[in-house]
Order: C-alpha cells, then sequence, then structure tokens
C-alpha cells in the first residue's frame, strides 16, 4: 500500500514548465480512468494514467514520476501530482491492490497482473493540459502526450489559483499559449519493447535519469 500527502507548496510550483486518441497539444477535460502506481527499473516510484475526455478522445501511459528510490520527492511530478490533488479537493491518497492486464515485454503477452491503484483519483472531473511529442523509431513517428498542468474543470482554475483563493483563471491561458504544436525527442527502445502500442508504456523509463 501507498499513501501521498499533498504538498501545496509544490502544487503551485506545478504550473512551471475508447474513443479516439488524444494527439493535440491542448486543454482537455474529461475524466481519469485509471490511476495505478508505476515503478521503474531504477527503483523511482510515480503513477500512470489512462485519460478519457468528455469528447470521448483518450490519452493512455500518462506518466508523472513522484519519489525517487530513496524517498526524496521529485519536485516537478510531486508537484503535478500535488496540484492534481488540489483540483480534486484531496488531502492525501491511499492506493489498493487490483488485477488489471499488463503488457509483459519478455512474454509479448497481456497477462492479469496485481498493480496498486488509486481510486480516490479516478471517475471524477479533471481537466488536463497535455503537450504533443514526437519520437521517431524504426521510420515510424510515436505519439506520446505529457502532462502539463491539471486544472478544475468548473471555473479553469489551476491549482496554485485554487490554493491563493483567486476567483479568476487567468493561467491555463497563458499556459495554454506556451504550448508548442509538438516537441520532438530522440528515442531508443530499450531491449524486448513491444513495436506497437503498448510500447508506448516503455517510453517514460526512458525520461528518468536516476
Amino acid at each position: 500500500m501507498t499513501t501521498y500527502t499533498r504538498d501545496d507548496q509544490l502544487a503551485t510550483q506545478a504550473e512551471g514548465p475508447s474513443g479516439t486518441r488524444i494527439e493535440a497539444s491542448g486543454a482537455y477535460t474529461g475524466r481519469l480512468t485509471l490511476a495505478k502506481e508505476r515503478t521503474a527499473k531504477t527503483g523511482t516510484k510515480g503513477l500512470e494514467f489512462t485519460f478519457e475526455s468528455d469528447q470521448g478522445q483518450q490519452a493512455r501511459f500518462l506518466s508523472l514520476w513522484v519519489t525517487r528510490a530513496n524517498g526524496d520527492k521529485i519536485e516537478y511530478g510531486y508537484g503535478l501530482l500535488s496540484a492534481l490533488m488540489t483540483c480534486l479537493d484531496l488531502k492525501s491518497i491511499e492506493s489498493t491492490p487490483a488485477t488489471l492486464d499488463e503488457w509483459h515485454a519478455d512474454t509479448g503477452q497481456w497477462l492479469p497482473t496485481q498493480v496498486e491503484v488509486f481510486e480516490s483519483l479516478m471517475h471524477k472531473p479533471i481537466g488536463l493540459l497535455l503537450q504533443r511529442e514526437e519520437r521517431t523509431w524504426e521510420g515510424r513517428t510515436q505519439v506520446s502526450m505529457r502532462i502539463v498542468e491539471f486544472f478544475d474543470p468548473r471555473d479553469r482554475r489551476t491549482a496554485a489559483e485554487i490554493l491563493a483563493g483567486t476567483r479568476d483563471a487567468q493561467a491555463l491561458d497563458r499556459l495554454s499559449a506556451n504550448l508548442r504544436e509538438a516537441v520532438v525527442r530522440p528515442y531508443t527502445p530499450p531491449a524486448g519493447s513491444a513495436p506497437s502500442s503498448a510500447g508506448f508504456a516503455d517510453l517514460a523509463d526512458d525520461d528518468i535519469p536516476f
């Protein structure tokens, strides 16, 4: 079982940097249909989300890395997690066990696997600001989405504005204006990764420098 307590200071800092798939940068409103724990090979821990917009579009394998192997907070990731908790009016979250179909690169199969999920983050109205990222692999362009910010879909306020008691939402428009059409990043797939949509699950490990 894993528990996270909201960090209001980092939430404020987080403003920095089965329908069709979401593949365009922008602000979306909808619900997280999955929020599960992830642990990288380095021991770094985080969460992986699946998001479904109000229009039925879906974004999978959205990852936030929140703590290093030694338990230290990763400020950017923990800040975004705290921002999510702020928008959902949660002080802390706690994982519970669940069995889900997971991709296993060693067998090349989807198999029932026991994971930890955060039910309190799921199936509630939430807004996400997403940045499109592209990587070229074997002549094909792989598209993934990166979480830039969370916001309250009712009034479009970010966590910093909620915690400050600001009534007028202004930060989301400013952050949206800074989005790029796409960020192109190099990518070398790890040995044994799947050359399919399942390969997106492996992308985030490539982003961990520790």
